[in-house]
């Protein structure tokens, strides 16, 4: 996809205005909280033993390896009830709203469900519910109708795919990031440079 030169220079400039770091920023790297959070006084210590926030690092440290071209905002928070998407990406083939878990036991993902241990979750109305937010608020950042693909990121210590939901993409964190680098390219470079720069203004989710 070819991109002029304005397109790159506003893009190189970008990275220092985001809430978390460009993809291809190097410290991404480096599993760290975003400038807004810290901004808003979240510190990262009081979460550090959290398996949660564990499974947060590990999928951000995945998601800072994406390929130049591609913007990743992390703990962002959303309305005023301390609503928090774990990731939101955008790059070539779109915006994605990513939610972590990390869990002790066993995972089976069905079309309609999935089990924790044999016990009913509420993973995947929750993540759809996220995308669809996210979708109408960035929407309303931008002017125009923005499509966002929820996502399930899991880490644990037993997989049962029966068959992945339709709506929501379930996998691990590498198979995550693999699998949005295989979808079809639906944005132009100017477009994702404008729906990151939404993303990265607190007042987009508030």
């Amino acid at each position: 996809m070819a991109v002029d030169q304005n397109e790159r220079r506003e893009s190189d400039g970008l990275g220092d205005t985001l809430v978390g770091r460009r993809a291809d920023d190097p410290r991404t790297a480096e599993p760290v909280r975003t400038r807004f959070a810290r901004f808003l006084g979240l510190h990262p210590d009081a979460r550090a033993s959290n398996r949660g926030a564990n499974g947060e690092l590990v999928s951000g440290w995945w998601l800072g390896r994406l390929p130049e071209g591609w913007h990743v905002i992390n703990e962002v928070p959303v309305g005023d009830a301390g609503g928090m998407v774990d990731h939101v990406v955008i790059g070539p083939s779109g915006v994605f709203t990513i939610n972590t878990k990390n869990l002790t036991g066993k995972v089976w993902v069905g079309p309609k469900s999935i089990l924790y241990n044999r016990r009913s979750t509420d993973f995947l109305p929750r993540a759809t519910a996220e995308a669809r937010r996210a979708s109408r608020l960035l929407a309303a950042a931008v002017g125009r109708p923005v499509e966002v693909r929820g996502v399930i990121a899991i880490l644990c210590d037993n997989w049962t795919i029966k068959q992945r939901p339709a709506e929501v993409y379930v996998d691990a964190t590498r198979g995550v990031k693999d699998w949005m680098l295989r979808q079809p390219a639906v944005l132009r470079a100017q477009e994702v440079i404008e729906l990151a720069a939404a993303a990265s203004n607190a007042d987009t989710w508030a």
